[in-house]
């Protein structure tokens, strides 16, 4: 049987069939996407939340002026002790995340389950792999155009052409998986914007994708996995993980 490269769970409060569904699939060797509406993790501030956040319970104070922003925080906060303790079967308030030096998520002390975090209006993205790092990026389909500008400071030459290629109303979703899948490996690898865009470019062919230097030639095909999914919520969501290692 062929393992998928993402399993997709819909995760919309803690509990549910995604929480049993989540830790088998990670253990087969495929990554987990997790999507939920930010409002179905919603939490009220108090005790609860502070002994949840940890070390993180300033910076959601903090946040205090924008009372959506830090909803959205606290929100996604519990989506990844719940679903980490769901995977890693202990308890959600003994999980401590912290973040890297080009800001990537991780949970102290816990260095085999790698997470990536996203985020667009209200929708929350976790990524999940226990074999190795992983990125994923999110976006609503259909907003704009192509936004020419975006894609000639964002895109190679070859996927300009692909771009161009494209009927015109299909430009826009197709910059999007572009941009998409450039986030999520660049916050797969950890180097945030350090990685400039135009300097490597994706060839998408269904829902998985394809690195390619800036000549476009493919390049590390046997160490990363790319794959672009659109969710059902209307919105893109690509990923980028290391991938598991033969037997």
């Amino acid at each position: 049987m062929t393992v998928p490269a993402v399993t997709y769970l819909r995760a919309d409060g803690p509990g549910g069939a995604w929480t049993a569904a989540a830790g088998p699939a990670l253990r087969a060797g495929t990554a987990v996407v997790l999507y939920a509406s930010a409002g179905s993790w919603n939490v009220p501030d108090g005790p609860g939340l502070r002994a949840l956040l940890g070390r993180e319970y300033e910076r959601y104070r903090a946040a205090g002026h924008r009372p959506a922003a830090r909803a959205r925080f606290a929100a996604s906060r519990r989506l990844v002790k719940h679903a980490a303790a769901a995977v890693l079967d202990v308890p959600a308030d003994e999980l401590e995340l912290a973040r890297g030096p080009a800001g990537r998520p991780y949970l102290r002390g816990c260095d085999r389950l790698g997470l990536s975090l996203s985020h667009t209006g209200g929708l929350l993205v976790l990524a999940l792999s226990l074999h190795g790092a992983i990125g994923a990026d999110a976006e609503a389909l259909g907003r704009s155009g192509c936004r020419v500008l975006l894609a000639q400071r964002a895109c190679t030459p070859h996927e300009l052409a692909d771009l161009r290629a494209l009927p015109a109303h299909e430009r826009g979703d197709a910059m999007l998986r572009l941009w998409t899948l450039k986030e999520a490996y660049t916050k797969a690898l950890g180097v945030g914007t350090g990685l400039p865009f135009r300097t490597f470019g994706f060839r998408v062919e269904g829902t998985a994708a394809v690195l390619h230097d800036n000549a476009g030639e493919p390049v590390r095909p046997g160490e990363w996995t790319f794959t672009t999914h659109r969710l059902g919520t209307g919105h893109v969501v690509s990923t980028a993980s290391a991938r598991a290692p033969g037997p």
